[in-house]
């Protein structure tokens, strides 16, 4: 198939998938986070999955695991790439975590449907896509107050929020992955955010980086 027929198939595809997405969480009592993060050495994956506690955000468990990436990178399609490692990290976590945060975007994407809303109807997961830098969408005036979130809207409707984590100068884009409610996604993100962003993902990437240095 020509490479641009294939590409479309698959954003049909994401379009087809996106309607499975559920943006609510039905009373979701979070006890354990979970994030993971993506680190690459030429062509093999790095992913490493950590898990914490809600309330004290103490470190409860890390896996690593090394996958070599079988998708080539392409942006806004970067689920097809990482979800064979980012689920055999989940899989072997010993609890499964009521969240699970990716180092990714979910709703804010063109399909409305990026790797944090596949990997979640895909493993049947509460996820949130967190990201450093903007894919789509129109971000509102921000408050004064930078603690306060500023509303993404993407296509007629608030989709995310830009928030600026204290200590942090730029915003991180948080949308919905997959059963939970956009305003409840924001509220895990915060209440996991000690250093500029969320524990479990700012441990995971520093983790997969020591990996990384230590294979070197």
């Amino acid at each position: 198939m020509e490479p641009t027929r294939f590409l479309t198939a698959l954003r049909e595809e994401q379009q087809k998938l996106s309607e499975r997405v559920i943006e609510q969480d039905g009373g979701l009592q979070v006890e354990r986070v979970a994030g993971v993060d993506a680190g690459y050495d030429g062509n093999t994956m790095h992913i490493v999955a950590v898990s914490i506690d809600a309330k004290d955000l103490a470190l409860t468990e890390i896996i690593a695991v090394k996958r070599q990436a079988e998708f080539p990178y392409i942006p806004t399609y970067l689920a097809y790439r990482e979800f064979p490692g980012i689920e055999a990290a989940v899989r072997r976590l010993k609890r499964r975590p009521d969240v699970l945060l990716i180092d990714g975007h979910g709703r804010l994407h063109p399909a409305l449907f990026g790797v944090a809303c596949n990997v979640g109807v895909r493993l049947d997961l509460p996820t949130v896509g967190v990201a450093k830098h903007p894919l789509v969408g129109r971000v509102r005036p921000r408050t004064r107050s930078p603690s306060r979130a500023s509303p993404v809207e993407f296509r007629g409707q608030v989709r995310g929020y830009a928030w600026t984590p204290p200590g942090r100068e730029r915003p991180i884009y948080v949308s919905i992955g997959h059963r939970i409610s956009l305003e409840r996604a924001l509220e895990v993100v915060r209440g996991s955010t000690l250093h500029g962003y969320p524990e479990p993902l700012r441990l995971a990437d520093r983790i997969g980086r020591e990996m990384k240095r230590n294979k070197e």
